[in-house]
């Protein structure tokens, strides 16, 4: 198993990819704390891992990754019951399709709080964490918006720029501490965030410009997860790895 023994936050695990990510992790031996932005969430999602893993080891957290003492308290939570994180998983965001015209300053504001902010500061409060430990793995979800832009995705793909740069950054400025920083930018996935924010049109236009012609099963992300998360990647870091059926923008 190749998390065998590590520690693991996910923040937007609750459901979608976030979900599919724990389940592969879990799989391969690690222990996770499973995050969402509501308690009750957290537990559901942990009761159903738990049904198909009985001896699994999961912590459910409800988090508002937006709020560093939120954060601050994830952190401390996990610490106090595993002594250690090897795993961060900046997963938790959100979506919404607006032409810019009629964006309010609260869409656009609440975006990036939740999109790029969220990462930040769970980095942040992480990174000290593996600091000390010299080493650890922080993977941030961005998307294939973050390399191309998206119309009517102005503010969603401004925070996954944003996402790209974090991750970059930071790549550069932890590894004298042994931490690897990277990201996995999906394409067009089947979740329920996807399903509430895209319309028919859109899907049917992604697809199109999809050289597999399809969208993706969160499940079909996870992999790119645990290869960034294991050993088997201990020289990749800053890297950028995209999971989208090969899309032509």
């Amino acid at each position: 198993m190749k998390l065998k023994g590590k520690t693991a936050i996910i923040t937007g695990g609750s459901r979608g990819i976030g979900y599919a990510i724990a389940e592969a992790f879990i799989r391969e031996g690690a222990q996770v704390a499973v995050c969402g932005s509501r308690l009750t969430s957290a537990e559901k999602a942990s009761e159903k891992l738990h049904a198909a893993y009985p001896d699994a080891e999961i912590l459910p957290l409800g988090v508002n990754v937006a709020d560093s003492i939120s954060v601050k308290a994830m952190t401390d939570a996990v610490m106090k019951k595993w002594g250690r994180i090897d795993i961060l998983v900046n997963n938790a965001g959100i979506t919404a399709a607006k032409p810019i015209t009629e964006m309010s300053d609260e869409d656009f504001t609440g975006m990036l709080n939740i999109n790029l902010v969220g990462p930040f500061l769970c980095t942040r409060e992480v990174a000290s964490v593996m600091i000390a430990q010299k080493s650890g793995s922080i993977i941030n979800t961005s998307s294939m918006v973050g390399t191309y832009g998206g119309k009517n995705q102005t503010a969603y793909a401004a925070s996954k720029f944003g996402v790209n740069g974090l991750t970059k950054s930071c790549a550069k400025e932890l590894g004298q501490f042994g931490i690897r920083v990277n990201a996995v930018a999906p394409g067009v996935v089947g979740t329920d965030m996807v399903a509430e924010s895209v319309t028919d049109a859109m899907m049917a236009a992604m697809k199109a410009i999809t050289p597999l012609g399809r969208m993706a099963d969160p499940k079909e992300l996870a992999g790119a997860y645990v290869y960034l998360a294991s050993d088997d990647a201990s020289f990749t870091t800053g890297a950028i790895v995209s999971v989208d059926g090969g899309i032509v923008m």
